[in-house]
């Protein structure tokens, strides 16, 4: 069950963050134009790595504290 949860919690972050690229990113490059998109794709990398680094610690966490 635990494997099932981290794989479906795994899927919909990577899912999230496709959809924020793909659908995001395009709609901002058709309103904003071309430098628009380029600073909306700075700007979503760094939430992604922000992301990235909080999950990490909430992991690292985790097993420090047994779980």
């Amino acid at each position: 069950m635990d494997r099932f949860i981290r794989s479906t919690e795994a899927r919909l972050v990577i899912g999230f963050f496709i959809l924020l690229y793909v659908v995001g990113g395009g709609l901002i490059w058709l309103f904003y134009g071309r430098g628009g998109a380029i600073l909306a794709l700075l700007c979503m990398t760094g939430g992604l790595l922000f992301f990235l680094l909080l999950y990490g610690l909430v992991t690292l966490l985790g097993k420090w504290a047994g779980e």
